[in-house]
């Protein structure tokens, strides 16, 4: 027995109450020849005609099933999955599906059956043509296609996964390589410089002097590039360490340290209170350290400075560092959390343009998020989120 497609059963069945019509003999003749169970169904569920396949599946004569309830020859459980099917029918509903239908000597099979109403009124038929085929060996196929499929799928993404791993080792060993080995003759720029600038700029003309000043300038910015390129680095190899964390002690902690180092500024930082997570405590510190630093950097030329650590409320809050300093324009948005991207110069506001992608970096690892929000000259908003289980 094989499946025959819905187009060939709908033709069966047209042709089947031709012949029923016209020639029930003759009906019989063609059903018998088929390889699918033919039956008619009347209105009470009762078998009024079917064809020896149903002979060969059930195991009784052709004759034995006149009469008969579905519910009786099918049993109770494969009933179940036939009669919401069969109900439809009966309303004037063409049914297509598929279901579980024992056999005497092969056991459990799955089928295709076609519950396709006739004659009756418009929502109610007076009977139903009930065709059913053996679709196990085409399921087995099937399962078998999907199962080969699966597995070069998965195949490839170990394969690729393999790949990427290999080359980010290998971009993180050379940042922390070559970050290492610039060090080296960068501290003999820096020290030779800062000896030109203590014993010899009186020997130099103005114009020499500020050569020799951004020349020490240009070192320093470029010894804190590598420092946070090293802190990047870090970040990628570090083993995560899981624990539950204080962000708002965390917080106050920075803040502390930044207005001791610029005692001179006021700004308005609210921190509420008791905001905890779960997460790697140094890593979730790095991430607070270069948020707060930011919103305090970019409100340095802003009067009536204010800075608010909180979290929004919901199942799914971020928490978030929101500042009214100067801002961005969120066509470039996307671009602030890759590395060595800034939106101001550093003649404007210093810094390596890599903060964002160390607080991006480890927010990915906690298996969360980060997005922000802003306004050229009205601040902007840093959210994070973290997961309350995380995926390490």
């Amino acid at each position: 027995m094989y499946a025959i497609e819905p187009k060939e059963i709908s033709n069966l069945a047209k042709g089947a109450q031709a012949l029923w019509d016209a020639d029930p003999a003759e009906l019989r003749l063609i059903a018998d020849a088929l390889p699918v169970l033919i039956a008619q169904v009347d209105g009470e569920e009762r078998f009024r005609f079917n064809n020896r396949a149903y002979e060969g599946w059930f195991g009784m004569p052709v004759e034995g099933f006149l009469g008969r309830l579905v519910r009786e020859v099918f049993g109770e459980a494969s009933y179940a999955q036939f009669c919401p099917h069969i109900r439809k029918a009966m309303e004037g509903e063409r049914e297509f599906f598929e279901a579980v239908l024992p056999h005497p000597q092969l056991g459990e099979r799955n089928v295709q059956a076609h519950c396709i109403p006739s004659g009756g009124g418009p929502g109610r038929a007076r009977r139903l043509y009930l065709l059913i085929s053996d679709a196990t060996e085409e399921r087995k196929l099937a399962d078998e296609k999907i199962r080969s499929l699966n597995a070069d799928l998965e195949r490839r993404v170990q394969e690729r996964t393999a790949q990427l791993v290999a080359i980010n080792k290998e971009l993180e060993a050379f940042c922390y390589s070559v970050s290492h080995d610039l060090r080296a003759p960068l501290r003999t720029i820096r020290g030779f410089g800062d000896v030109l600038l203590e014993q010899y700029l009186s020997q130099l003309d103005s114009r020499g002097q500020d050569f020799l000043r951004r020349t020490c300038e240009a070192s320093a910015q470029m010894d804190r590039l590598i420092e946070d390129l090293l802190k990047l680095s870090r970040v990628a190899r570090s083993e995560l360490r899981a624990e539950g964390v204080n962000l708002s002690e965390i917080a106050e902690d920075i803040v502390e340290t930044l207005r001791k180092a610029e005692p001179e500024r006021a700004v308005d930082v609210r921190i509420v209170p008791g905001l905890e997570a779960h997460g790697d405590g140094r890593l979730l510190r790095l991430v607070l350290d270069n948020l707060l630093r930011n919103a305090w950097k970019f409100t340095s030329r802003t009067p009536n400075a204010r800075i608010e650590f909180n979290c929004k409320p919901g199942p799914d809050g971020a928490f978030f560092v929101a500042d009214n300093g100067a801002g961005f324009d969120m066509r470039y948005a996307d671009k602030l959390f890759g590395v060595f991207q800034r939106l101001h110069s550093t003649g404007e506001y210093p810094g390596s343009g890599v903060g964002l992608a160390i607080v991006k970096r480890i927010i990915n690892r906690h298996g969360g998020r980060t997005w922000a929000t802003g306004e050229v000259g009205r601040g902007a908003t840093f959210y994070f989120t973290l997961p309350e289980v995380n995926p390490w």
